[in-house]
Formats: C-alpha cells, sequence, structure tokens
C-alpha cells in the first residue's frame, strides 16, 4: 500500500454541519482527516493516531476545546493547535496561548483563509524542526536557554514549556537581540501576512514572552513605541 504523504489533521467540531464542511473542504486542498464531533473523542483519536496539527473547537460538550489541548499538551508538545471559536476576548485568546495554542481563529471566518494558516503553521514548524537539525537545538541568551527541539524555555531555576509559534517568536527575537524588529519584519516573518488579525496576535504573544522572561532579568522584550520591538539583553543584571 502507497504511504499517504498528506498532512493529517485531526479535527473537533461539534457543530454537524460545520464540521462536515471544513472536512470536505480541507480534504479538496489535499489535508487527511479525521473529525470528531466532541472533545473525548477528540482525545480518544489523538492517543492512538499521529496527527500533524490539531483543530479544536473551544466550546464543545463532554470535554471543552481548552481541555483537550490541554490533555494534547501533556502528552505531545510540538503539535501545532488551532482554535475555533466565537470567544473573541483577549482573556479567552491569552488562555488558549497559555495551553499552548499555535493560532486563535474567531467564528465566522473563510475556509480559505483556515486553509491559508495551516500551511502557514505546517512550513513554520517544518522549517524550525529543518533549522534545529543543521544548528544548535538549544541556543542561548542572557541567563536562559531555549530548547528549539522540544519548545522549552531553561532558567537558572525553572522550565516552561512554549509551543511552536512561541519557540519561532523567541528565536527571532534571540537572532536579532538588541536590535529593532519592526512589527512589519515580525509579522512577516512569523505569520506571513500584516493584518489586523495577526498584529493582535503578536501583541498577546509578546505579552506572555514578556511575562516568561520576567525569571531572567538580563533580559527584557522592550516596546519602541510606533515602530516594534527589541530583546535588550543586560549580561550585568
Amino acid at each position: 500500500m502507497e504511504k499517504d504523504n498528506r498532512p493529517h489533521v485531526l479535527l473537533v467540531e461539534d457543530e454537524v454541519s460545520l464540521g462536515y464542511l471544513l472536512k470536505e473542504n480541507l480534504r479538496l486542498a489535499d489535508f487527511t482527516i479525521k473529525l470528531c464531533k466532541d472533545g473525548e473523542e477528540g482525545w480518544e483519536a489523538f492517543k492512538i493516531e499521529r496527527f500533524d496539527i490539531c483543530i479544536l473547537d473551544v466550546n464543545m460538550p463532554k470535554k471543552d476545546g481548552f481541555e483537550l489541548a490541554t490533555d494534547i499538551r501533556r502528552k505531545d508538545q510540538q503539535v501545532p493547535i488551532i482554535f475555533l471559536t466565537a470567544n473573541s476576548t483577549e482573556e479567552d485568546k491569552l488562555k488558549g496561548f497559555d495551553i499552548g495554542a499555535d493560532e486563535y481563529i474567531t467564528k465566522p471566518f473563510s475556509t480559505q483563509e483556515l486553509i491559508a494558516r495551516i500551511k502557514a503553521i505546517l512550513k513554520r514548524s517544518k522549517s524550525l524542526v529543518q533549522e534545529t537539525i543543521m544548528n544548535e537545538p538549544i541556543i542561548h541568551v542572557g541567563k536562559t536557554s531555549i530548547d528549539l527541539t522540544n519548545h522549552i524555555i531553561k532558567f537558572i531555576e525553572k522550565e516552561v514549556r512554549i509551543s511552536t509559534t512561541e519557540a519561532e517568536l523567541l528565536k527571532l527575537f534571540v537572532d536579532n537581540k538588541n536590535k529593532l524588529l519592526t512589527r512589519n519584519a515580525i509579522l512577516l516573518s512569523i505569520w506571513g501576512r500584516d493584518d489586523f488579525y495577526t498584529a493582535r496576535n503578536l501583541d498577546v504573544y509578546v505579552n506572555k514572552l514578556r511575562k516568561l522572561l520576567k525569571e531572567d532579568p538580563s533580559l527584557e522584550i522592550v516596546n519602541i513605541h510606533g515602530s516594534g520591538f527589541k530583546l535588550a539583553e543586560n549580561i550585568d543584571a
């Protein structure tokens, strides 16, 4: 039997009509889809199958998307996760990113937009893996080390797991430490586009990374008003 090399997608959506619509559109976009109707069914599928990316509705019966993502992250730190939800508050987005999401898409949305974001995440994830194989899998800045293979930030007395997108963003800052990175440059490098949605995502990610880096007094992500951000390293701190 010929091996199926198409990306394998776990789609967990309790709205039957939307679930089948997304499944068909993703199939036509050359993905292999496993559709589950609730979080418990999605978790059972994840335990026995290999997936390249997970797309999870948030508001579901039995086990919601946040609970399912938490279970997935305990088992696999690297598989990308996209949340689909009608909840658009920053608090909900922060919760999703804290769990380890790579994207947070609010309903309603176009299937073509979803497909584009899936492809972008898979491309970034593959590039990051290839780069860590070719180069040092662990990078150092300040008093912190970042394990790009396992997506772990290691401080002196603490280590924290991060998502693929967080690892990519942090690597970009480290590669350009003490230099200004414009918002446009960051958005195009990480997301491949510069729009309102990704700009809001960037702010959420930067805020999360700032909180994490408080563990290392020698590092600070500085906001350059009207321009962008800079990872400032003070080795004497």
